[in-house]
C-alpha cells in the first residue's frame, strides 16, 4: 500500500475518531468539528473510490503486502468494536451520521474494489 492510500485510509477514519473521542469526553463535544471532521472523511472516502475506478488501489494492491494488510484489518476491526459498544451503550456521539457514513463508504468500497481493473 502506497502512502497516499494509507494516508487516505487513515483521514477516512477521522469521523469514527473524533465520533469516539466525543462520545467518550462529553465535554469535547461539538458539532461543528464533528461535521467538518464528516466533511474530511467524505472528501476522503471520495477520493479513495476514486483511486479505485482508476485501478490504482485494487484487491491485487491490498493483497500484494498481507504484513501491511494484516494490522489495517485488526485496527478497523476493533475501530468498530468499539463503535458499537458505545452504540450498544447508547452513549455514541452522532451514532446516526456515524453508522451512516460507515455503511455508505463500505458499500461504496466494496462495489468499486469488486469493479477495479486497471486503466491503461
Amino acid at each position: 500500500m502506497d502512502n497516499k492510500i494509507f494516508l487516505s485510509e487513515l483521514l477516512q477514519d477521522l469521523p469514527l475518531w473524533t465520533a469516539l473521542i466525543m462520545s467518550i469526553y462529553p465535554n469535547l463535544q461539538n458539532d461543528t468539528v464533528f461535521y467538518i471532521s464528516l466533511a474530511i472523511g467524505v472528501i476522503t472516502s471520495l477520493y479513495i473510490l476514486y483511486l479505485m475506478k482508476k485501478g490504482e488501489y485494487s484487491i491485487d494492491k491490498l493483497t500484494e503486502k498481507p504484513s501491511e494488510m494484516l494490522p489495517y484489518i485488526i485496527y478497523s476491526f476493533f475501530l468498530l468494536l468499539f463503535l458499537l459498544f458505545l452504540t450498544i451503550e447508547n452513549k455514541l456521539y452522532m451514532s446516526n451520521f456515524v453508522w451512516g457514513y460507515v455503511i455508505l463508504t463500505a458499500a461504496g468500497e466494496m462495489f468499486f474494489l469488486g469493479k477495479a481493473t486497471p486503466q491503461e
